[in-house]
């Protein structure tokens, strides 16, 4: 028996030490072997951080272009793949995979093989989950020949590290090809976030992923938080023709069929209109079947989230959309259950489905109380397009204990009546469907915060600096580019963070009578008095006829007021029934609305009569509705320079953005050796 135990006690002895020598191989790796490593496990971040009590989460990103439908092996031929049967196979000898390595291919909706920006080898990139307020460290290696890129981690507040938010121009140099980055920043705050490029479109062609962040234990938050039952859905509009820069320019001029005949664009339910990208199908965690009809699809495998009957799962789903926003319902279950936005929870809402926007996040609790079987996440594009069509993603909710229908049938839309709560419809960008339908909308209006970290007491000031900013397309005789409060953005050359004394931020050509193209910035708190502010953000005059989601950075704030424009008994806008015409007026004749106000005096300065106080939601992101306005309050405690844009990638792009310059003169500095780069021109005049 004692040989026994001296036996047992050298056995441990021995696993603790092969234990210990391979961590410490681990640990000693190098920089390139780590980044080698992640490629290869599928994870992203080291194994010995991003747990609880973990006070660091380190990570490897390789950025790098990919094709779809192509298999390749290290040191083996590449294979084209095809679909057959709800599965991916070889196209030569149609042998499957395993499911394993299947989960592993680069698809997107199957119609041919399309260039796209891979991240790890994945599309999209991998999850990074880490804990609420360790110190998240990435390291980002750009292996793309030709581009250069840089990474937003959307929805983090970069508090103390303003360098890291990751925008092109505004917060650091782009990352060449060949170069490598480091970001570092605290995980705060909690909940559902995602990571995606910031320079260019590059967002449309794959670059994105989630970021998830966990709450610290203890705090009264809605359960499952993590674990085996939540998911994570990521959604994108998917064009499978043209890459980011082709995509723009027929935005800008039009896109043709081969007959020369323009495509033409669609238009929300409300009539407000979508800009020119052509959406084929939807992704979710980058796989979507291409309809080439209306019911007719092309058998793509998709995501698959496996339930046990009568058990409650998170869902937590994230815009990556280029364009869109997507109505999401679960085929087969009514209703669902609204839980957080923007990372932010809310007070649980009952609704039949929710629409979500390009960088808005939503978490929703389903339960699994269905007939067991196969049923389709499903999310639509918010379009009205011709009745041959159907653009939508789509992924799989398989109860575990019965058998699975690879390719299931499109899902039979809802008929709702006017009986009952579970045909609510969470966050339309306008006021309410045509009568017939009997939808209702849910807005932000109706929503209450949850939040642990969410304070409306410190946004209740009578001493608040009101500003209003106009997004929209106004202009004439042809020329109406993105713009805010008429200003084209036009991004500096130079890191303005870093190097603030070589932007030209000159922008005297532009008045409220002209548009103008500059680097649009305005300063708040430049007494550093952690002031207030209340943002009256508008999609008004001339240049309307667009919904815009406006994205903050290094702020959340609290959505004190939605207002909406008129709309008649069928949900159709009703012309000139603009908020410019009600409760703001526009003091320019051409109607660009650069310099807006209250129609009612009594207002301004932060005393609008119908601001929510009664725990408004928290966000980052907000749905402009077209023709109407969103009322915002937070304060000015996170000295840096912040852009404030709309989140359409190709609106951005056309320069509908600017920079909210905060605190400036006690900006943190930036750290030792910290990267700059130039114009190749100096005063003028070419460098020589």
């Amino acid at each position: 028996m004692n040989l026994n135990v001296h036996g047992t006690t050298k056995m441990r002895y021995f696993a603790i030490v092969v234990l210990l020598t391979a961590q410490q191989g681990i640990s000693q790796k190098t920089e390139k072997e780590w980044y080698e490593y992640v490629m290869k496990t599928g994870e992203p971040c080291k194994s010995n951080t991003c747990g609880l009590g973990d006070s660091t989460c380190e990570c490897y990103l390789t950025i790098e272009h990919a094709l779809t439908m192509i298999y390749t092996e290290q040191g083996q031929q590449a294979v084209h793949l095809k679909i057959e049967n709800g599965k991916a196979v070889r196209s030569d000898s149609g042998k499957e995979f395993e499911r394993s390595l299947e989960e592993t291919f680069i698809l997107a909706d199957g119609y041919k093989s399309r260039i796209v920006i891979a991240v790890n080898g994945r599309f999209p990139g991998p999850t990074i989950t880490a804990r609420e307020n360790q110190e998240v460290i990435v390291h980002v290696r750009n292996l793309m020949h030709t581009d250069s890129t840089t990474i937003h981690w959307h929805g983090m507040h970069q508090k103390s590290s303003p360098w890291s938010d990751g925008v092109a121009f505004v917060t650091q140099c782009p990352i060449s090809p060949g170069q490598s980055y480091t970001y570092k920043f605290n995980a705060k705050p909690f909940g559902t976030s995602f990571y995606h490029a910031h320079i260019g479109d590059q967002r449309t062609m794959g670059l994105y992923g989630p970021l998830i962040i966990i709450p610290t234990p203890y705090q009264k938050v809605v359960l499952p938080q993590e674990g085996d039952k939540v998911y994570v859905a990521i959604i994108q509009d998917w064009n499978h023709d043209d890459d980011a820069d082709a995509l723009y320019q027929k935005m800008l001029l039009g896109d043709f069929d081969s007959s020369g005949k323009p495509f033409a664009e669609t238009k929300d339910p409300s009539g407000a209109q979508y800009s020119r990208f052509k959406c084929h199908s939807g992704l979710i965690n980058g796989r979507g079947r291409f309809y080439s009809s209306s019911t007719i699809h092309n058998g793509v495998p998709l995501e698959r989230f496996e339930v046990e009957k009568n058990e409650d799962y998170r869902f937590r789903v994230i815009s990556a959309a280029t364009m869109y926003p997507f109505r999401v319902f679960v085929g087969g279950h009514r209703p669902i259950y609204i839980l957080a936005s923007d990372g932010f929870e809310i007070d649980k809402k009952e609704v039949e489905s929710f629409i979500i926007h390009p960088g808005e996040r939503i978490d929703f609790l389903l339960n699994a109380d269905a007939k067991i079987g196969t049923y389709l996440l499903v999310a639509e594009t918010l379009e009205e397009y011709s009745l041959n069509e159907y653009h939508a993603a789509e992924a799989i909710i398989h109860y575990k204990t019965a058998d699975i229908d690879l390719s299931p049938k499109k899902v039979t839309s809802h008929t709702c009546d006017s009986s009952g709560i579970t045909c609510r419809v969470f966050n339309c960008p306008f006021i309410q469907y045509p009568s017939n339908e009997n939808q209702k909308c849910i807005t932000f209006n109706d929503v209450i915060s949850i939040d642990p970290n969410s304070n409306p007491d410190e946004v209740n000031s009578d001493d608040v600096v009101e500003m209003f900013f106009n997004f929209a397309f106004p202009g004439d005789n042809g020329n109406t580019p993105g713009s805010v409060n008429g200003h084209q953005f036009l991004p500096p050359t130079v890191a303005a963070y870093a190097q603030p004394d070589l932007v030209d931020y000159n922008c005297d050509a532009c008045n409220a009578y002209t548009i103008c193209e500059c680097t649009y910035a305005v300063t708040i708190d430049n007494d550093n008095k952690d002031k207030v502010y209340q943002f009256v953000i508008t999609s008004i005059g001339g240049g309307a006829n667009w919904s815009h989601p406006v994205h903050l950075h290094g702020h959340s704030f609290y959505v004190m007021k939605m207002v909406f424009a008129t709309y008649d008994s069928d949900g159709q806008l009703v012309p000139n029934g603009g908020q410019d015409t009600i409760d703001i007026i526009c003091p320019d004749s051409n109607k660009f609305c650069s310099d807006a106000k209250w129609r009612n005096e009594s207002w301004t300065n932060g005393k609008h009569p119908d601001l929510n106080w009664h725990n408004p939601p928290q966000k980052d992101t907000i749905i402009i509705p077209t023709g109407g306005y969103v009322v915002i309050r937070f304060k000015a405690d996170n000295p840096g320079v912040w852009f404030f844009h709309c989140h359409i990638d190709l609106h951005n792009t056309n320069g509908m953005g600017m920079i909210i310059n905060e605190s400036p003169n006690i900006q943190p500095e930036v750290p030792n050796n910290f990267p700059k780069c130039n114009s190749f021109q100096n005063d003028g005049k070419y460098i020589s």
